[in-house]
C-alpha cells in the first residue's frame, strides 16, 4: 500500500480554496458537488490537525512568580 503524501498546511489551504471556487459554479452535478464537499471536509479536518500539533509544539518564555523566566506550553484561547 502506498504512504500518501504529506500535505502541508498552505498546500491544504489551497485546495480548500480551489473546492470552493468549484463548488461555487452553478453548473456542478450533484455527485461531484458531493466528491469535492467530502474532500473540502477532510481538507478541513487535516488542516486543523495540523494547527494542534503546531500548537502543542509551540512553547513561550514567561516570567514566573519568583522572577525567574521559565519554560511554558503556549496558550491560545481567544477571548470574547
Amino acid at each position: 500500500m502506498a504512504k500518501k503524501k504529506e500535505i502541508a498546511f498552505e498546500e491544504g489551504i489551497g485546495q480548500i480554496e480551489q473546492i470552493v471556487r468549484e463548488l461555487e459554479q452553478k453548473e456542478v452535478p450533484l455527485e461531484e458537488a458531493l466528491k469535492l464537499f467530502r474532500q473540502g471536509i477532510e481538507m478541513v479536518q487535516h488542516c486543523n490537525h495540523l494547527l494542534d500539533h503546531a500548537e502543542k509544539q509551540m512553547e513561550i518564555l514567561l516570567e514566573g512568580p519568583d522572577g525567574e523566566l521559565e519554560v511554558r506550553p503556549a496558550d491560545f484561547t481567544v477571548e470574547g
